[in-house]
């Protein structure tokens, strides 16, 4: 191979080294170079070679995949290797790239510091001597989770959160990305990207040459979910298109196939999963696919998702709220029109904990369309909106302080009606109910 330098500094490197050094000799610069750019363009070979971890065929895939891509777009099925395939990228990449600032976000603090606490320091750092030479410090508290490379290079955790701006990266990975939301991403994550700031590159001989600017890598992966139009699935679209296109994007997805393949887990175990899920959950979780609406479905679920969320909800008050004749916290007054139930769903059954009684506060708010004219206005009454404001399952097993719940409930809620279940128990709880005096002997709430 003839040796071929990109400049004259290149050519007469191993002049700055004294005699005795390795790098002295200019065909061990030479092969230094080779081997640099080589294991740069080849992670997996990196991961292999320098390292001495074992990996399986699409592990080294992935890992040349992301190598090579700018935007990086997974999609597997649990247990499929995806945190212990970010953990050794991140440690590959810091190795190969001096100075590079490797930060690996999630919705939860705990889900992303696991990286570094199991795979990385209990994990990789067991199976590869070479990649304890190469790390100089790991911080890892509740606070703060960093690795430090000898070489400058580092892999911070953060929280994917309003409160994680000011970070720098040139990898930025996020892990369960469907779990983060967009604004977060756009605004908070993606402008942490910056070219790795290499020695070298200050220096005027080589601060102009484009080709040497690095571009960042945005990396998601993540496991599936419904397609409802998650913003997840836009990414998963583009990064698909991209790679088809000849663009430095990959988009990769596996499903329980491989873990079967791989020993990671038993067909016995995947059939008893199968057995125990729910459909919608067996097809995301496990054969990884992309659950959408059906296309002449009149509602779609993410409008039956929006109506399930409340915005305000109620928390019945305790001894010491009464007691100090506090109010009911973070729950709206009552509307013009509304109707509040308590609704008691009385049951008794046989054994110890013999009580599966469920109370739940519901309130009915009147909805009305109001048509305008040029000299009138007709108001239609719609019926009402109902939403669940709070839902209570405990164990009383005493009829008579299932009165006294029904009646604290009652109180804090506001509430015009109770709904009982007179079947069974219910009668007794009815009957305890009627009668005033007991309601008033319970001294702890003074009703």
């Amino acid at each position: 191979m003839n040796k071929q330098y990109a400049d004259e500094r290149q050519l007469n490197l191993y002049k700055k080294f004294p005699a005795s050094h390795f790098l002295s000799n200019p065909q061990n610069v030479h092969n230094t170079f080779l081997w640099s750019t080589f294991f740069a363009r080849n992670l997996h070979r990196l991961a292999i070679d320098y390292l001495g971890i074992r990996l399986h065929l699409y592990q080294q895939l992935i890992l040349y995949l992301m190598g090579i891509s700018q935007l990086v777009c997974i999609v597997a099925c649990r247990a499929a290797s995806k945190s212990f395939i970010i953990a050794l990228y991140a440690c590959c990449k810091a190795i190969i790239k001096p100075g590079s600032k490797i930060v690996l976000g999630s919705a939860t603090r705990g889900q992303s510091k696991l990286i570094i606490s199991e795979k990385i320091k209990n994990e990789l750092m067991n199976m590869s001597p070479a990649l304890r030479r190469e790390i100089k410090d790991i911080k890892d508290s509740a606070n703060e989770s960093i690795v430090y490379f000898r070489n400058g290079s580092t892999i911070k955790v953060f929280t994917a959160n309003e409160f994680a701006r000011g970070l720098r990266s040139t990898d930025a990975v996020r892990e369960e990305f469907r779990q983060i939301d967009k604004n977060i991403d756009d605004s908070v994550i993606s402008p942490f990207q910056t070219i790795r700031q290499a020695p070298f590159m200050i220096d005027p001989f080589y601060e102009g040459i484009e080709c040497l600017k690095e571009d960042p890598k945005d990396i998601y992966i993540s496991s599936s979910w419904l397609d409802d139009g998650h913003w997840m699935w836009n990414l998963v679209d583009q990064a698909y298109t991209d790679m088809l296109n000849d663009r430095p994007s990959v988009m990769l997805a596996f499903d329980e196939s491989i873990t079967l393949k791989h020993n990671i887990r038993t067909q016995r175990q995947m059939q008893q999963e199968k057995k125990k899920q729910d459909p919608i959950t067996w097809q995301i979780e496990f054969l990884n696919l992309r659950v959408r609406n059906n296309a002449s479905a009149f509602f779609t679920y993410s409008m039956l998702s929006d109506a399930q969320t409340l915005h305000q909800v109620f928390y019945p008050r305790n001894h010491r709220d009464v007691k100090f004749n506090k109010k009911t916290k973070h729950f709206a007054s009552k509307q013009e029109g509304e109707i509040r139930v308590i609704s008691c769903d009385i049951a008794f059954v046989e054994g110890k904990k013999n009580d599966n009684s469920i109370y739940s506060c519901i309130r009915g708010i009147p909805e009305t369309l109001r048509y305008e004219t040029d000299d009138s206005e007709v108001e239609v009454k719609q019926g009402y909106k109902r939403q669940y404001s709070y839902i209570e399952s405990n164990q009383i097993g005493d009829t008579t302080k299932q009165a006294i719940r029904i009646r604290q409930l009652y109180e804090d809620y506001d509430a015009d009606y109770i709904v009982l279940d007179c079947r069974n128990g219910g009668k007794l709880v009815a009957l305890f109910y009627r009668n005033i005096e007991v309601i008033k002997s319970e001294r702890n709430r003074g009703i």
